[in-house]
């Protein structure tokens, strides 16, 4: 019913922290190319990659976050929660390309008053390459806002509320959506495994994928697509892998209720 696209090449020459048990299997088939999806796509969807500052030993992309370099030759994420003996609240998360190396690390804050839903995504440095962000106001519209850096929007994940199926917008910064993505309604996929299309504005040509599995999620995107993209589908994946747990939570204290 879906399609899975393969692995991307990573540069060997850097050096990033490997888990081998978040290897995945590549697929036959090799992905699409973005350039070959854009004019189905609204328009400006697609940009070309920014050009580099500097040579494959020290990638860094004009006017983006340093750490957004290793977005750049990869077309696959599994993102995997983490267990923390901690006093504190949260949620704790890595993030790896298709051969087990972890690219960043994802904390989830959880405080009283605070924002809905607040996320640092951090190299292996420790340095904040995006920011995830929900502020807690009195709306209707469940809304995330993307940074990269911090205080600098590059798109918005919006949920519109539908009892069937779920589904999400993905906006660029100025919030003209550019992808949609489409799955089963919360109620079929909140105790499973479920599979989250990302499909062009016109809903005619899929361009990536959002995999929930029991102990990671998988997301898929073209190897060329420009890499403020990648991270929106990055904090998308995380944003309904919270979505998903909360709606979890609420039909568990309803029976407990019942």
């Amino acid at each position: 019913m879906y399609n899975t696209f393969g692995s991307g090449a990573m540069d060997p020459n850097t050096m990033l922290s490997t888990d081998t048990s978040v290897v995945t299997k590549a697929s036959q088939d090799e992905p699409p190319s973005y350039n070959l999806i854009a004019p189905y796509a609204p328009p400006d969807t697609c940009p070309p990659p920014a050009p580099l500052s500097s040579d494959i030993g020290g990638r860094v992309l004009g006017g983006l976050s340093p750490g957004m370099e290793h977005l750049l030759q990869v077309n696959q994420l599994t993102v995997r929660e983490k267990f923390r003996v901690s006093q504190g609240r949260g949620f704790f998360f890595d993030v790896f390309n298709h051969i087990g190396q972890r690219l960043f690390q994802a904390d989830q804050s959880a405080v009283c008053c605070g924002p809905f839903y607040d996320v640092s995504i951090k190299d292996n440095s420790g340095n904040e390459v995006v920011h995830l962000l929900e502020p807690c106001r009195c709306t209707c519209t469940r809304e995330m806002e993307v940074q990269c850096p911090m205080g600098t929007p590059v798109g918005f994940v919006r949920l519109h509320w539908n009892r069937l199926i779920t589904h999400l917008s993905v906006m660029n910064s100025s919030k003209e959506v550019i992808f949609l993505i489409l799955g089963p309604s919360f109620q079929d996929s909140i105790f499973g495994n479920s599979t989250y299309e990302v499909k062009s504005r016109d809903e005619q040509h899929v361009v990536g994928m959002i995999k929930m599995e029991t102990d990671h999620s998988l997301v898929t995107f073209p190897v060329d697509m420009e890499v403020t993209v990648k991270a929106l589908l990055l904090g998308s994946s995380l944003y309904l892998n919270y979505l998903i747990k909360a709606a979890r939570r609420d039909l568990q204290a309803q029976a407990r209720r019942n």
